[in-house]
């Protein structure tokens, strides 16, 4: 018999001959066997520690469910399985199946992220703060659009639903609206947040509605707070101001009005006026003639006239010109009487040709001055021209006067929610 020496395969052929050949065909046999693969010799299929990339045992002491340490070994290309599903935990050596050297890995899974449908948080705030902006904005007009600041406000919500701010600016809206019971139930439901609790300007808007619903007690408390939690609210300020003057407080309006004129610059003439009305109404707290007094009188009739050269057809500052120099006898700097009642008077026809005329007061104030007048010049007729005439209000106190209209919403002025 003769053997192809290629190690693949074996060719061999059948010789003739006698038994004593039988031996050589069994030899044959085994080396078609063992060249065929036939052998029972197995071949190391586990990598060894120096060729796994780590200790097996640490691995598996990971405490992933169903990890294994090792593969079968029944294939000549079996590997182990990796440590807790990921690829990375060691580099395999198994050989490959012509005996070169180890097979690469397989490339490892792309790691798989989710995508984020959350909006940038930035970029969010930035247009609830535009919408609230542009809401503003169609607020702070003379004629203030509750329609754009309603719709702006709800598209401030559709971004972000829990912004305190505008949901108050929904009950503000729904205020100049003037749906009170409605913008009210607005802030009932918002106030269930403690968020809301410590806004300023949900206080605000509830001061607004306590106004206009008769309800000066808990409107004067929410004004307060909403200056508590925000002392730079103008708005709010200048509707406690009105509050402290209504209720007589003088000193507190004083207070309150010279940190508008001096701290926010406000010099519109409906502060002004104000600021003059607290004046001139803390000068009936000292002693006529007295230099506390005269000081304060002298500042009242100052920012009378600054009002009206901020707006000269501010009806109300004249009115109150007028009545400053009808109560305070003597005036400041002016001992003649007749004088100081006909400069008195020539406010009040002044205030008759403005446009926010109210007929009754002036009617009022008229036949006041007019009998003061009368009294003055009989006076001077007996020859005692120079006495004092009474104060039209007995006590020497402010007239009742439409010094400082209702800041309705803060439309005249102030920040708004």
């Amino acid at each position: 018999m003769t053997l192809d020496p290629t190690p693949r395969c074996c060719v061999f052929r059948w010789m003739p001959g006698p038994g004593r050949f039988g031996h050589g065909l069994l030899a044959c046999l085994a080396c078609v066997l063992a060249a065929c693969g036939g052998g029972d010799k197995k071949e190391k299929t586990t990598p060894d520690k120096a060729t796994s990339g780590g200790d097996s045992q640490s691995m598996r002491d990971t405490g992933t469910p169903g990890s294994a340490a090792s593969a079968s070994s029944t294939g000549p290309t079996a590997s182990p399985a990796p440590v807790g599903g990921n690829s990375t935990g060691g580099a395999s050596s198994t050989p490959s199946p012509t005996g070169s050297g180890p097979v690469a890995d397989e490339p490892a899974a792309p790691v798989v992220t989710m995508p984020n449908y959350d909006p940038d948080p930035v970029q969010a705030k930035t247009q609830v703060d535009q919408h609230l902006q542009v809401a503003r904005a169609a607020l702070s007009t003379s004629t203030p659009d509750a329609e754009t600041a309603l719709r702006e406000a709800r598209l401030a919500l559709a971004i972000d639903a829990a912004n305190v701010d505008a949901a108050a600016m929904v009950a503000f809206a729904y205020y100049h609206k003037k749906l009170y019971d409605t913008a009210e139930l607005v802030l009932d439901d918002l106030f269930k947040r403690e968020t809301a609790k410590q806004n300023a300007n949900v206080y605000y808007v509830y001061g607004l509605i306590y106004d206009h619903t008769n309800r000066p007690e808990q409107a004067v408390l929410s004004f307060k707070k909403t200056v508590e939690l925000n002392p730079n609210h103008a708005s709010a300020l200048i509707n406690l101001g009105v509050h402290q003057l209504q209720n007589t407080q003088y000193a507190e309006a004083l207070s309150t009005f010279e940190r508008l004129v001096n701290q926010f610059g406000r010099t519109d003439a409906v502060t002004l006026t104000s600021l003059g009305s607290a004046y001139r109404g803390h000068a009936a707290d000292y002693p006529a003639g007295s230099p506390d007094r005269d000081a304060n009188v002298q500042k009242a009739e100052a920012a009378y006239k600054r009002a009206l050269q901020s707006n000269s057809s501010y009806g109300p500052a004249y009115y109150n010109l007028g009545l400053l120099y009808l109560d305070n006898d003597p005036f400041p700097g002016l001992p003649d009487t007749l004088l100081r009642l006909n400069t008195a008077k020539g406010y009040f026809d002044q205030y008759k040709n403005m446009p926010s005329l109210e007929m009754k007061l002036y009617d009022d104030r008229m036949k006041d001055v007019t009998k003061a007048i009368k009294r003055a010049e009989k006076m001077l007729k007996k020859g005692k021209g120079g006495a004092s005439t009474p104060s039209t209000t007995g006590s020497g106190a402010p007239s009742p006067a439409p010094a400082t209209p209702k800041a309705k919403g803060g439309a005249k002025g102030g920040s708004k929610p």
